[in-house]
């Protein structure tokens, strides 16, 4: 079995139960996974010892050993990009993968900001945050969903949303799949080994209920609500109804680095 080191730059608000995610949907006995944070995000700040015993800063000289890449989501939506403290660092970083030519994979926010640094799509806020597990069309095939089927369900938890016709005008991108209330799912580059995903199919079955609490205990979010198509009928407890998509995408993706490591050798 082909061998791959994955690097993850985790950048979401909880990281110990981000990196437990990934760990637990891509870590097995072919993988090896290298989890850094963003050295110029926390440069002033003393850090839990269970993220520097568990993670790394950010350090572009080591981006040529791995075969794959991912960059997470952020709480930075609402945000104009030069407004993000470390988006230098992220652009560079951005740059370094592209120069490589090593296979990425953006979630939510790192979708957008790779969007908008590689292809000058736009940004705008949501009139309301997306949040809930949404059916989702498949719009263009790509290996990506394959055993995927149509109208599968996925979660979603943002502010905003890139610009649909920019990305159509840009014949560089493809759109392959959109949810049912008409927002970006999967992208992918025709040019580029760049997936950008808007749904978070890396959450586990409490994911969206955690985030929820999160909201209510910050005070923060006034008008926090739970998430929609999410808690069962019957008990009102979280249903884990993107399971098996997560577990078919994720196989698909590390199916890919394998593929590309294979001909690069």
């Amino acid at each position: 079995m082909e061998h791959v080191k994955i690097g993850i730059l985790n950048l979401m608000q909880e990281k110990i139960p981000t990196n437990q995610n990934f760990e637990h949907i891509l870590k097995d006995e072919s993988v090896d996974l290298t989890f850094y944070y963003s050295a110029t995000r926390y440069v002033d700040r003393v850090l839990d010892t269970r993220i520097t015993e568990t993670m790394k800063p950010l350090d572009l000289s080591e981006i040529s050993q791995f075969d794959g890449f991912i960059i997470t989501g952020s709480p930075v939506e609402k945000l104009n990009f030069e407004q993000v403290t470390y988006i230098q660092e992220i652009n560079e970083l951005l740059d370094k993968l592209n120069q490589l030519n090593i296979p990425q994979l953006y979630i939510c926010w790192g979708a957008m900001a790779a969007m908008d640094h590689f292809y000058q799509i736009k940004k705008s806020i949501l009139p309301h945050k997306t949040f809930g597990i949404y059916q989702n069309n498949i719009t263009n095939d790509t290996y990506l969903l394959h055993n995927v089927s149509n109208e599968f369900p996925a979660p979603h938890a943002r502010y905003a949303e890139m610009n649909h016709q920019d990305i159509a005008d840009n014949s560089s991108l493809e759109i392959n799949a959109v949810s049912e209330n008409g927002l970006l799912t999967l992208v992918t580059s025709k040019i580029r080994p760049q997936v950008f995903i808007f749904s978070h199919l890396e959450y586990p079955q409490n994911g969206l209920d955690d985030e929820y609490k999160r909201e209510l205990a910050s005070g923060k979010v006034p008008n926090a609500f739970p998430a929609r198509n999410y808690y069962s009928p019957i008990d009102k407890h979280p249903m884990f109804t993107w399971k098996e998509t997560q577990i078919q995408f994720f196989s698909n993706w590390l199916n890919c680095i394998k593929d590309t490591k294979l001909i690069k050798s």
